[in-house]
Protein backbone atom coordinates (compact mmCIF):
# COMPACT_ATOMS: atom_id res chain seq x y z
CA UNK A 1 0.00 0.00 0.00
CA UNK A 2 1.51 3.39 -0.95
CA UNK A 3 2.61 5.48 1.97
CA UNK A 4 2.12 8.99 0.53
CA UNK A 5 1.73 12.21 2.50
CA UNK A 6 0.45 11.72 6.08
CA UNK A 7 -3.22 12.62 6.50
CA UNK A 8 -3.97 15.26 9.15
CA UNK A 9 -6.56 13.13 10.90
CA UNK A 10 -7.27 13.18 14.62
CA UNK A 11 -6.69 9.85 16.41
CA UNK A 12 -10.09 10.12 18.16
CA UNK A 13 -11.82 9.96 14.75
CA UNK A 14 -9.99 6.75 13.89
CA UNK A 15 -11.00 5.17 17.20
CA UNK A 16 -14.59 6.36 16.83
CA UNK A 17 -14.98 4.99 13.29
CA UNK A 18 -13.50 1.61 14.22
CA UNK A 19 -15.56 1.16 17.39
CA UNK A 20 -18.81 2.28 15.73
CA UNK A 21 -18.04 -0.19 12.97
CA UNK A 22 -17.86 -2.98 15.54
CA UNK A 23 -14.21 -3.88 14.86
CA UNK A 24 -11.36 -4.74 17.17
CA UNK A 25 -7.98 -3.28 16.28
CA UNK A 26 -6.84 -6.70 15.06
CA UNK A 27 -9.93 -7.33 12.89
CA UNK A 28 -9.82 -3.85 11.34
CA UNK A 29 -6.12 -4.12 10.60
CA UNK A 30 -6.56 -7.50 8.94
CA UNK A 31 -9.35 -6.19 6.67
CA UNK A 32 -7.28 -3.12 5.80
CA UNK A 33 -4.20 -5.20 5.03
CA UNK A 34 -1.97 -3.54 7.63
CA UNK A 35 -0.33 -4.56 10.89
CA UNK A 36 -2.41 -4.18 14.06
CA UNK A 37 0.56 -2.44 15.66
CA UNK A 38 0.55 0.22 12.95
CA UNK A 39 -3.18 0.87 13.35
CA UNK A 40 -2.64 1.15 17.09
CA UNK A 41 0.05 3.78 16.49
CA UNK A 42 -2.34 5.78 14.30
CA UNK A 43 -5.07 5.65 16.95
CA UNK A 44 -2.60 6.72 19.66
CA UNK A 45 -1.26 9.61 17.58
CA UNK A 46 2.25 8.18 17.39
CA UNK A 47 1.98 7.98 13.60
CA UNK A 48 -0.45 8.97 10.85
CA UNK A 49 -1.94 7.10 7.88
CA UNK A 50 -1.54 8.32 4.32
CA UNK A 51 -4.57 9.38 2.30
CA UNK A 52 -4.67 6.01 0.45
CA UNK A 53 -4.42 4.17 3.79
CA UNK A 54 -7.15 6.36 5.28
CA UNK A 55 -9.36 5.71 2.25
CA UNK A 56 -8.89 1.97 2.78
CA UNK A 57 -9.95 2.33 6.43
CA UNK A 58 -13.03 4.22 5.26
CA UNK A 59 -13.92 1.31 2.98
CA UNK A 60 -13.52 -1.12 5.88
CA UNK A 61 -15.60 1.02 8.27
CA UNK A 62 -18.10 2.03 5.55
CA UNK A 63 -17.45 5.73 6.21
CA UNK A 64 -16.79 8.55 3.71
CA UNK A 65 -13.27 9.94 3.69
CA UNK A 66 -14.54 13.37 4.80
CA UNK A 67 -15.72 12.06 8.17
CA UNK A 68 -12.12 11.53 9.28
CA UNK A 69 -11.38 15.24 8.93
CA UNK A 70 -14.08 16.44 11.35
CA UNK A 71 -12.93 18.39 14.37
CA UNK A 72 -14.32 15.74 16.72
CA UNK A 73 -16.33 12.50 16.59
CA UNK A 74 -20.02 13.08 15.76
CA UNK A 75 -22.36 13.01 18.74
CA UNK A 76 -26.07 12.51 19.10
CA UNK A 77 -27.90 10.04 16.89
CA UNK A 78 -26.82 6.46 17.51
CA UNK A 79 -28.27 3.74 15.27
CA UNK A 80 -27.73 0.98 17.83
CA UNK A 81 -29.72 2.75 20.56
CA UNK A 82 -32.47 3.82 18.14
CA UNK A 83 -33.30 0.27 17.12
CA UNK A 84 -35.40 -2.08 19.17
CA UNK A 85 -32.87 -4.21 21.04
CA UNK A 86 -32.62 -7.77 19.75
CA UNK A 87 -33.26 -10.49 22.30
CA UNK A 88 -30.00 -11.72 23.82
CA UNK A 89 -27.88 -9.13 22.02
CA UNK A 90 -26.26 -6.53 24.27
CA UNK A 91 -25.37 -3.07 22.96
CA UNK A 92 -21.85 -2.70 21.53
CA UNK A 93 -21.72 -6.41 20.66
CA UNK A 94 -23.36 -6.20 17.26
CA UNK A 95 -21.37 -7.53 14.33
CA UNK A 96 -19.94 -5.04 11.80
CA UNK A 97 -22.46 -6.39 9.28
CA UNK A 98 -25.43 -5.67 11.56
CA UNK A 99 -24.13 -2.21 12.44
CA UNK A 100 -23.79 -1.39 8.76
CA UNK A 101 -27.31 -2.68 8.05
CA UNK A 102 -28.69 -0.50 10.84
CA UNK A 103 -26.82 2.59 9.64
CA UNK A 104 -27.96 1.99 6.06
CA UNK A 105 -31.60 1.63 7.13
CA UNK A 106 -31.44 4.83 9.14
CA UNK A 107 -29.67 6.67 6.32
CA UNK A 108 -32.45 5.67 3.95
CA UNK A 109 -35.15 6.72 6.39
CA UNK A 110 -33.58 10.17 6.76
CA UNK A 111 -33.26 10.37 2.96
CA UNK A 112 -36.98 9.53 2.62
CA UNK A 113 -37.94 12.20 5.15
CA UNK A 114 -35.86 14.75 3.27
CA UNK A 115 -37.36 13.75 -0.07
CA UNK A 116 -40.92 14.11 1.20
CA UNK A 117 -40.01 17.59 2.42
CA UNK A 118 -38.32 18.63 -0.84
CA UNK A 119 -41.19 17.30 -2.94
CA UNK A 120 -43.74 19.08 -0.77
CA UNK A 121 -45.53 15.84 0.04
CA UNK A 122 -46.94 14.81 3.39
CA UNK A 123 -45.05 12.07 5.21
CA UNK A 124 -47.39 9.06 5.56
CA UNK A 125 -48.23 8.26 9.15
CA UNK A 126 -49.17 4.96 10.76
CA UNK A 127 -52.05 5.75 13.12
CA UNK A 128 -53.00 2.24 14.26
CA UNK A 129 -52.19 1.51 17.91
CA UNK A 130 -52.49 -1.54 20.17
CA UNK A 131 -51.97 -2.08 23.89
CA UNK A 132 -50.44 -5.13 25.60
CA UNK A 133 -53.52 -6.04 27.64
CA UNK A 134 -56.00 -5.96 24.78
CA UNK A 135 -57.82 -9.08 23.66
CA UNK A 136 -55.91 -10.73 20.82
CA UNK A 137 -59.04 -11.28 18.70
CA UNK A 138 -59.88 -7.59 18.80
CA UNK A 139 -56.28 -6.72 17.95
CA UNK A 140 -56.04 -9.10 15.00
CA UNK A 141 -59.28 -7.72 13.57
CA UNK A 142 -57.95 -4.17 13.89
CA UNK A 143 -54.66 -5.10 12.21
CA UNK A 144 -56.27 -7.04 9.38
CA UNK A 145 -58.75 -4.25 8.75
CA UNK A 146 -55.89 -1.72 8.57
CA UNK A 147 -53.85 -3.94 6.25
CA UNK A 148 -56.80 -4.94 4.10
CA UNK A 149 -55.97 -8.64 4.09
CA UNK A 150 -58.83 -11.04 4.72
CA UNK A 151 -58.58 -14.73 5.56
CA UNK A 152 -60.06 -15.62 2.17
CA UNK A 153 -57.45 -13.49 0.40
CA UNK A 154 -54.71 -15.22 2.40
CA UNK A 155 -55.98 -18.63 1.31
CA UNK A 156 -56.21 -17.50 -2.31
CA UNK A 157 -52.46 -16.98 -2.73
CA UNK A 158 -50.60 -19.76 -4.61
CA UNK A 159 -50.33 -22.97 -2.62
CA UNK A 160 -46.84 -23.98 -3.69
CA UNK A 161 -43.64 -22.63 -2.09
CA UNK A 162 -41.58 -20.44 -2.01
CA UNK A 163 -44.53 -18.16 -1.05
CA UNK A 164 -43.03 -14.88 -2.20
CA UNK A 165 -46.51 -13.69 -3.14
CA UNK A 166 -47.61 -14.05 0.48
CA UNK A 167 -44.53 -12.19 1.71
CA UNK A 168 -44.99 -9.42 -0.85
CA UNK A 169 -48.69 -9.04 -0.05
CA UNK A 170 -48.09 -8.63 3.69
CA UNK A 171 -45.09 -6.36 3.07
CA UNK A 172 -46.99 -4.12 0.65
CA UNK A 173 -49.86 -3.85 3.11
CA UNK A 174 -47.51 -2.85 5.94
CA UNK A 175 -45.73 -0.33 3.69
CA UNK A 176 -49.08 1.28 2.84
CA UNK A 177 -49.36 2.07 6.56
CA UNK A 178 -46.40 4.46 6.32
CA UNK A 179 -43.74 1.94 7.35
CA UNK A 180 -40.47 1.52 5.46
CA UNK A 181 -39.58 -2.16 5.10
CA UNK A 182 -35.97 -2.91 4.16
CA UNK A 183 -34.13 -6.21 3.74
CA UNK A 184 -30.51 -7.15 4.25
CA UNK A 185 -28.57 -10.25 3.27
CA UNK A 186 -25.33 -9.47 5.05
CA UNK A 187 -26.28 -10.42 8.63
CA UNK A 188 -26.17 -13.94 10.03
CA UNK A 189 -29.55 -15.44 10.87
CA UNK A 190 -28.21 -16.38 14.32
CA UNK A 191 -27.81 -12.67 15.05
CA UNK A 192 -30.95 -11.21 13.48
CA UNK A 193 -34.14 -12.34 11.81
CA UNK A 194 -35.61 -8.86 12.02
CA UNK A 195 -35.69 -5.67 14.04
CA UNK A 196 -37.32 -2.26 13.88
CA UNK A 197 -37.25 1.45 14.59
CA UNK A 198 -40.73 1.49 16.08
CA UNK A 199 -41.25 5.26 16.33
CA UNK A 200 -42.23 7.62 13.53
CA UNK A 201 -42.47 9.43 11.34
CA UNK A 202 -41.59 6.66 8.93
CA UNK A 203 -40.91 3.76 11.31
CA UNK A 204 -38.62 1.10 9.86
CA UNK A 205 -38.70 -2.69 9.77
CA UNK A 206 -35.51 -4.50 8.78
CA UNK A 207 -35.79 -8.15 7.66
CA UNK A 208 -33.09 -10.73 7.02
CA UNK A 209 -33.61 -12.06 3.50
CA UNK A 210 -31.61 -15.18 4.37
CA UNK A 211 -34.77 -16.32 6.15
CA UNK A 212 -37.43 -18.31 4.31
CA UNK A 213 -40.31 -16.17 2.94
CA UNK A 214 -42.82 -17.49 5.48
CA UNK A 215 -40.33 -16.92 8.28
CA UNK A 216 -40.03 -13.32 7.12
CA UNK A 217 -43.81 -12.98 7.09
CA UNK A 218 -44.03 -13.76 10.82
CA UNK A 219 -41.07 -11.49 11.60
CA UNK A 220 -42.68 -8.68 9.58
CA UNK A 221 -45.92 -8.94 11.57
CA UNK A 222 -44.00 -9.24 14.86
CA UNK A 223 -42.10 -6.02 14.14
CA UNK A 224 -45.24 -4.29 12.90
CA UNK A 225 -46.89 -5.03 16.24
CA UNK A 226 -43.91 -3.39 17.97
CA UNK A 227 -44.63 -0.26 15.92
CA UNK A 228 -48.30 -0.34 16.89
CA UNK A 229 -47.35 -0.78 20.55
CA UNK A 230 -45.00 2.20 20.24
CA UNK A 231 -47.88 4.23 18.80
CA UNK A 232 -49.69 3.58 22.09
CA UNK A 233 -46.64 4.66 24.11
CA UNK A 234 -45.09 1.23 24.78
CA UNK A 235 -41.46 1.19 23.67
CA UNK A 236 -38.58 -1.16 24.29
CA UNK A 237 -35.95 0.23 26.65
CA UNK A 238 -32.38 0.79 25.37
CA UNK A 239 -30.98 -0.62 28.65
CA UNK A 240 -27.30 -1.46 28.47
CA UNK A 241 -26.90 -5.22 28.34
CA UNK A 242 -30.15 -6.23 30.02
CA UNK A 243 -33.86 -5.98 29.47
CA UNK A 244 -36.66 -4.71 31.62
CA UNK A 245 -39.75 -6.81 32.42
CA UNK A 246 -41.72 -4.47 30.16
CA UNK A 247 -39.41 -5.35 27.26
CA UNK A 248 -39.94 -9.08 27.82
CA UNK A 249 -43.69 -8.45 27.98
CA UNK A 250 -43.62 -6.57 24.68
CA UNK A 251 -41.75 -9.43 23.00
CA UNK A 252 -44.34 -11.96 24.18
CA UNK A 253 -47.19 -9.66 23.23
CA UNK A 254 -45.73 -9.05 19.76
CA UNK A 255 -45.42 -12.79 19.17
CA UNK A 256 -48.96 -13.39 20.39
CA UNK A 257 -50.56 -10.60 18.36
CA UNK A 258 -48.59 -11.51 15.23
CA UNK A 259 -49.68 -15.14 15.52
CA UNK A 260 -53.31 -14.14 16.08
CA UNK A 261 -53.19 -11.85 13.03
CA UNK A 262 -51.75 -14.54 10.76
CA UNK A 263 -53.94 -17.29 12.26
CA UNK A 264 -57.22 -15.82 13.62
CA UNK A 265 -58.67 -18.23 16.14
CA UNK A 266 -62.01 -19.15 14.55
CA UNK A 267 -60.79 -19.48 10.97
CA UNK A 268 -57.54 -21.18 11.97
CA UNK A 269 -59.23 -23.84 14.09
CA UNK A 270 -61.81 -24.52 11.40
CA UNK A 271 -59.04 -25.04 8.86
CA UNK A 272 -56.96 -27.16 11.25
CA UNK A 273 -59.82 -29.69 11.38
CA UNK A 274 -59.00 -30.45 7.74
CA UNK A 275 -55.38 -31.28 8.63
CA UNK A 276 -55.40 -34.12 11.19
CA UNK A 277 -51.86 -35.15 10.23
CA UNK A 278 -50.59 -31.71 11.19
CA UNK A 279 -52.30 -32.00 14.57
CA UNK A 280 -50.45 -35.29 15.03
CA UNK A 281 -47.10 -33.55 14.37
CA UNK A 282 -46.48 -35.17 10.98
CA UNK A 283 -43.98 -33.15 8.91
CA UNK A 284 -45.78 -33.68 5.63
CA UNK A 285 -49.10 -32.81 7.24
CA UNK A 286 -47.61 -29.60 8.62
CA UNK A 287 -46.16 -28.82 5.20
CA UNK A 288 -49.59 -29.15 3.56
CA UNK A 289 -51.19 -27.01 6.29
CA UNK A 290 -48.43 -24.43 5.86
CA UNK A 291 -48.90 -24.30 2.09
CA UNK A 292 -52.63 -23.89 2.55
CA UNK A 293 -52.56 -20.90 4.94
CA UNK A 294 -49.09 -19.49 4.03
CA UNK A 295 -47.73 -19.56 7.57
CA UNK A 296 -44.53 -21.38 8.61
CA UNK A 297 -44.91 -24.85 10.17
CA UNK A 298 -43.23 -23.66 13.37
CA UNK A 299 -45.65 -20.75 13.75
CA UNK A 300 -48.57 -23.12 13.08
CA UNK A 301 -47.44 -25.55 15.75
CA UNK A 302 -46.82 -22.74 18.24
CA UNK A 303 -50.32 -21.38 17.60
CA UNK A 304 -51.82 -24.84 18.04
CA UNK A 305 -49.98 -25.11 21.35
CA UNK A 306 -51.27 -21.73 22.55
CA UNK A 307 -54.81 -22.85 21.66
CA UNK A 308 -54.30 -26.15 23.56
CA UNK A 309 -54.63 -28.32 20.46
CA UNK A 310 -51.22 -30.02 20.72
CA UNK A 311 -49.06 -30.96 23.75
CA UNK A 312 -46.01 -28.90 24.71
CA UNK A 313 -43.84 -32.02 24.42
CA UNK A 314 -44.67 -32.31 20.72
CA UNK A 315 -43.79 -28.68 20.09
CA UNK A 316 -40.46 -28.96 21.89
CA UNK A 317 -39.53 -32.14 20.01
CA UNK A 318 -40.40 -30.68 16.61
CA UNK A 319 -38.37 -27.55 17.40
CA UNK A 320 -35.34 -29.72 18.21
CA UNK A 321 -35.82 -31.70 14.99
CA UNK A 322 -36.12 -28.61 12.81
CA UNK A 323 -33.02 -26.99 14.29
CA UNK A 324 -31.01 -30.06 13.33
CA UNK A 325 -32.41 -30.26 9.80
CA UNK A 326 -34.16 -27.10 8.60
CA UNK A 327 -36.50 -27.91 5.74
CA UNK A 328 -38.15 -24.61 4.87
CA UNK A 329 -35.24 -22.59 3.47
CA UNK A 330 -35.51 -20.34 0.40
CA UNK A 331 -34.82 -22.15 -2.88
CA UNK A 332 -31.55 -21.32 -4.61
CA UNK A 333 -32.03 -19.73 -8.03
CA UNK A 334 -29.17 -20.16 -10.48
CA UNK A 335 -27.54 -16.77 -10.99
CA UNK A 336 -29.97 -15.07 -8.64
CA UNK A 337 -32.68 -12.53 -9.54
CA UNK A 338 -32.02 -9.53 -11.77
CA UNK A 339 -30.46 -6.46 -10.18
CA UNK A 340 -33.71 -4.44 -10.34
CA UNK A 341 -35.56 -7.22 -8.52
CA UNK A 342 -32.87 -7.39 -5.84
CA UNK A 343 -32.78 -3.64 -5.30
CA UNK A 344 -36.55 -3.21 -5.05
CA UNK A 345 -36.70 -6.18 -2.67
CA UNK A 346 -33.96 -4.60 -0.55
CA UNK A 347 -35.23 -1.02 -0.30
CA UNK A 348 -38.97 -1.54 -0.78
CA UNK A 349 -41.29 -0.22 -3.45
CA UNK A 350 -42.29 3.03 -1.67
CA UNK A 351 -38.69 4.10 -1.07
CA UNK A 352 -37.57 3.19 -4.60
CA UNK A 353 -40.52 5.07 -6.11
CA UNK A 354 -39.84 8.10 -3.91
CA UNK A 355 -36.20 8.25 -4.98
CA UNK A 356 -37.09 7.96 -8.67
CA UNK A 357 -39.69 10.72 -8.33
CA UNK A 358 -37.14 12.92 -6.57
CA UNK A 359 -34.65 12.33 -9.37
CA UNK A 360 -37.19 13.06 -12.09
CA UNK A 361 -38.18 16.31 -10.36
CA UNK A 362 -34.55 17.34 -9.79
CA UNK A 363 -34.92 17.11 -6.02
CA UNK A 364 -31.90 14.81 -5.73
CA UNK A 365 -28.66 14.50 -7.67
CA UNK A 366 -27.52 11.48 -9.65
CA UNK A 367 -24.92 10.70 -6.97
CA UNK A 368 -27.68 10.78 -4.33
CA UNK A 369 -29.69 8.25 -6.33
CA UNK A 370 -26.69 5.94 -6.50
CA UNK A 371 -26.22 6.24 -2.72
CA UNK A 372 -29.91 5.73 -1.92
CA UNK A 373 -30.56 2.75 -4.19
CA UNK A 374 -27.07 1.27 -4.43
CA UNK A 375 -27.17 0.97 -8.24
CA UNK A 376 -25.62 2.73 -11.19
CA UNK A 377 -27.79 5.20 -13.09
CA UNK A 378 -27.96 2.90 -16.12
CA UNK A 379 -30.24 0.57 -14.12
CA UNK A 380 -32.86 3.20 -13.22
CA UNK A 381 -35.09 2.41 -16.19
CA UNK A 382 -35.12 -1.25 -15.19
CA UNK A 383 -36.01 -0.33 -11.62
CA UNK A 384 -38.81 1.94 -12.89
CA UNK A 385 -40.23 -0.96 -14.92
CA UNK A 386 -39.98 -3.25 -11.91
CA UNK A 387 -42.16 -0.81 -9.95
CA UNK A 388 -45.00 -1.02 -12.47
CA UNK A 389 -47.68 -3.37 -11.02
CA UNK A 390 -48.17 -6.54 -13.02
CA UNK A 391 -51.62 -8.01 -13.71
CA UNK A 392 -52.67 -10.14 -10.76
CA UNK A 393 -49.84 -8.89 -8.55
CA UNK A 394 -50.29 -8.01 -4.87
CA UNK A 395 -48.83 -4.51 -5.19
Amino acid sequence: MPRGVPALVKPALLVWARERGGFTVEAAAEKAGIEAELLGQWEQGADRPSIPQLRTLGEVYKRPLAVFFLQEPPEGFDPQSEFRRLSGLAPQRESPELRLALRTALFRREAARDLYDQLGEEVPECRVAVRPREDEEIVEQRIREALGITWDKQLSWPVQPPHYQALNAWRNAVERQGVLVFQTGEVEMSEMRGTSIPHGPLPVILLNNADAPLGRVFTLLHEFVHILLANAGHRTSPMEGRRLPEDQLLERVSNRFAAATLMPRREFLAESANHPAALAGDDEGLRRFSNRIKVSPEAILRRLLSLHRVPASMYRQKRRDWRQRPWFSPPQIAGGPAIEVRRVAEVGRPFAALVLEGYQRNAVSSSDVVDYLGVQLKFLDRIARELVPRPGSTT
